[in-house]
C-alpha cells in the first residue's frame, strides 16, 4: 500500500478509518476523489472487503467515471478473475435494480406535458421549467404540499399513459421496490459489505432513505461539504450531514482542510465567508490577487472584465489571443470563467463580450446546446449514428424523413449534416447555430461527434479543451476550477436574491461555492446602478475585512457617473421640444 504515502495525514486517517458509519467533512480542493478512491483501495488490500462487496456512489457519469478509474488504477495489481467495485450513480443503480430496460421522457415531452397540466391559483405565475422543477422537488420528498401532489400525480399518470419514466422515478420505484421486495433488498444488502457516498451534501431525502434501505451494517463511508450544498431545489440540504449523525451516533469524523486548489490568498477569501467553520489551509505558496471592484454600472463591469482578460492574454488582437503560443508571463482564455448568479445579471457582459471578438462558451442555462433548434440538430446526427428516425418535437415525420434520406444518401463530415439540416428545415442561421456548426468542423464522424456532446452535455456542456472564455452560473460552476475567476453581480438583490434566513444561507454557500472556483486570482465585481437601479454591494462582500479581501473602485467610476449625468441631462433637455 505504497499509495498511502502520498496522502497528507488527515487523508490517511480518513482512508484507514476503521469499519462501520465514517463521515468526513472536506472543503474544496481538499481530495475528496483522492480519499473516497484510496480508501476503497485500502478496504481491498487491508482484506476488510472483496472489490466486489464494495458499492460507491455519486451523482454524475462524469465523476463516477472519474472514481471508476482512480480505482481501477489502485487496484491494477488485484486478481484479474475477481469482481470489481461497482461504482455508480444513484440512477444508474436504481436502473439496474429495477431491471434495465425502462424508458424516459426527453426533456421537450416532459415540459410539454407539464405545459398542458391544470394548475391551481398559486402555482399559476411558475414558468413550465419552475413548475417541472417543484414537481421534481415533490417526488424526491422535498415537499409537502396537497397542491402539489396533485400536479405531480396528473404528471405521473401523463407519463404513464405515454409508457415512460423521468429520472426521479427511478429513485421512487427503486425505494418501492426495496420496501415490498424483502428478497431483492436482503440480496442486495447482502452482497454489498460496504458502501461509500462521493459529494454527500448533494444527497436528498429521499436518495437518503434509499442509501439505508441498500444497508444492512452500519459499515457506510460519506464524503463532502455541508457549506457546498446548494441544490435546495433539487431537494439537497446541509441538514443530510445532521440526519446521518443522529442516524449513527457512534460514528467516526475525521475533517479535511489542507486545499490543494488555490493560492493562499483565495483560500483566505472562503475561510472568511465561513469564519465559524474548520478554516482550510493552503498548500500553495503561490502569489495571487483577490479584490472587490466597485463599477458604475453593468456596461463598466462588462468593460473592466474584458480590459483585464484582452490585457492578460496579450492585448486586444483576436488571433494572438485564441492562439497556443503565449509569453511566459500571458494567460491562455481558457484560464478565464465568469460565474454570475442568474443569467439576467451577465446579459450585459456577454453583449459585450460578444462585441469585443473574444471567444466564448456559456455552460449551463443559456447554453447554446439548450436551444431547441441546436437540439434538432444533435438529435439528427445522433439518428444517423444509431438508426432511429424518429422526429424531434416540433418537425414533422415527413420532414424528417427527407432530411434523413437526403443526411444518409452519402457518407458526410458532421458540419455537412447539420448544413443539410438547417436548410431542409428552414432554420436561420443563429449565433447559436453558427456555433454549434463550427464546433463540428473538428469531427470527421457523426459518431464522435454526438460521443463528443455526450461527454460534455452533464457538466453544462462545458469543454475545458476549448480556447474561449467561459461564461455560466455559480450552480453550473459546481466541481469545476479556473485559474483566473470573476463573480459579477455581487449585489443585494441579486447575490443574495432572497430574504429568508434559509434561503440566504444557500445564497451564502452560493457565493462559497463561486469563489472557491478560483485557483490564482479573483475578482468579485459590484454595481452602484444596475438596469437603472441604485444597488447595495452584497452582504457577503461586505461582511470580508479588507485585509482579506481589499476593495477597490473603478478608476473609470467617475468619468463614466460624469458622461451618465451628462446623457440624463441631454436627454430631459430634448424633453422640453
Amino acid at each position: 500500500m505504497e499509495w498511502l504515502s502520498d496522502l497528507n495525514e488527515q487523508q490517511r486517517a480518513a482512508v484507514t478509518a476503521g469499519d462501520g458509519p465514517v463521515l468526513i467533512v472536506a472543503g474544496p480542493g481538499t481530495g475528496k476523489t483522492k480519499t473516497l478512491t484510496a480508501r476503497i483501495a485500502y478496504l481491498v488490500a487491508s482484506g476488510r472487503a472483496q472489490p466486489g462487496q464494495i458499492l460507491a456512489l455519486t451523482f454524475t457519469k462524469k465523476a463516477a467515471e472519474e472514481m471508476q478509474s482512480r480505482v481501477d488504477a489502485l487496484l491494477s495489481n488485484t486478481d484479474a478473475n475477481s469482481d470489481a467495485p461497482h461504482v455508480a450513480t444513484f440512477h444508474a443503480l436504481c436502473h439496474e435494480l429495477l431491471g434495465g430496460d425502462a424508458s424516459f421522457v426527453s426533456d421537450a415531452v416532459r415540459l410539454q406535458i407539464v405545459k398542458q397540466l391544470t394548475r391551481p391559483k398559486a402555482y399559476a405565475p411558475l414558468s413550465v421549467r419552475e413548475l417541472g422543477l417543484q414537481i421534481s422537488r415533490y417526488k424526491n420528498q422535498a415537499e409537502d404540499d396537497g397542491a402539489l401532489g396533485g400536479i405531480a400525480a396528473a404528471y405521473d399518470a401523463a407519463l404513464a399513459e405515454r409508457g415512460l419514466l423521468d429520472f426521479d422515478d427511478l429513485l421512487v420505484k427503486t425505494k418501492q421496490l426495496l420496501q415490498s421486495d424483502e428478497t431483492i433488498r436482503h440480496t442486495v444488502q447482502q452482497r454489498y459489505t460496504h458502501v461509500l457516498v462521493d459529494e454527500f451534501q448533494d444527497t436528498n431525502l429521499l436518495q437518503y432513505e434509499l442509501l439505508q434501505l441498500l444497508l444492512g451494517h452500519d459499515n457506510i463511508f460519506v464524503i463532502g461539504d455541508p457549506n457546498q450544498s446548494i441544490y435546495g431545489f433539487r431537494g439537497a440540504s446541509d441538514t443530510i450531514f445532521t440526519a446521518f449523525t443522529d442516524s449513527y451516533p457512534a460514528h467516526k469524523a475525521i475533517t479535511l482542510t489542507v486545499n490543494y486548489r488555490s493560492t493562499p490568498a483565495v483560500v483566505a477569501v472562503g475561510n472568511g465567508v465561513f469564519a465559524d467553520a474548520p478554516q482550510l489551509q493552503a498548500h500553495s505558496t503561490a502569489a495571487g490577487a483577490v479584490q472587490a471592484v466597485a463599477v458604475l454600472n453593468e456596461y463598466s463591469e462588462a468593460n473592466w472584465i474584458i480590459d483585464t482578460i484582452q490585457r492578460a492574454v496579450g492585448g486586444g488582437d483576436f488571433m494572438h489571443a485564441v492562439s497556443d503560443n503565449h509569453r511566459e508571463d500571458e494567460s491562455a482564455l481558457s484560464d478565464f470563467a465568469v460565474l454570475y448568479r442568474n443569467r439576467s445579471a451577465a446579459a450585459a457582459f456577454q453583449k459585450a463580450l460578444a462585441a469585443s471578438g473574444l471567444p466564448y462558451q456559456v455552460v449551463g442555462d443559456g447554453s447554446p446546446y439548450d436551444q431547441p433548434q441546436v437540439q434538432t440538430l444533435v438529435a439528427l446526427l445522433r439518428a444517423v449514428v444509431t438508426g432511429n428516425n424518429t422526429p424531434p418535437d416540433g418537425i414533422t415525420t415527413a420532414a424528417w424523413q427527407m432530411v434523413i434520406e437526403r443526411v444518409t444518401a452519402a457518407p458526410l463530415l458532421p458540419q455537412a449534416i447539420a448544413a443539410h439540416g438547417m436548410a431542409m428545415l428552414g432554420f436561420e442561421p443563429t449565433p447559436e447555430l453558427q456555433q454549434f456548426s463550427g464546433m463540428l468542423v473538428r469531427f470527421k464522424t457523426a459518431d464522435a461527434a454526438v460521443h463528443y456532446i455526450d461527454t460534455i452535455a452533464e457538466s453544462g456542456f462545458y469543454d475545458a479543451s476549448t480556447q474561449a472564455v467561459t461564461l455560466l452560473t455559480i450552480h453550473a460552476s459546481k466541481g469545476l476550477e479556473f485559474e483566473q475567476v470573476f463573480v459579477v453581480g455581487a449585489e443585494e438583490g441579486i447575490l443574495p436574491h432572497a430574504k429568508t434566513a434559509a434561503a440566504v444561507a444557500e445564497e451564502r454557500r452560493l457565493f462559497y461555492v463561486a469563489v472557491t472556483r478560483a485557483r490564482r486570482n479573483l475578482t468579485i465585481l459590484h454595481t452602484r446602478h444596475r438596469g437603472g437601479n441604485d444597488n447595495a454591494v452584497s452582504r457577503f462582500v461586505a461582511e470580508l475585512p479588507t485585509t482579506v479581501l481589499p476593495r477597490i473602485v473603478d478608476p473609470q467610476l467617475a468619468a463614466d457617473q460624469r458622461r451618465a449625468h451628462k446623457r440624463a441631462a441631454k436627454r430631459s433637455q430634448q424633453s422640453l421640444f
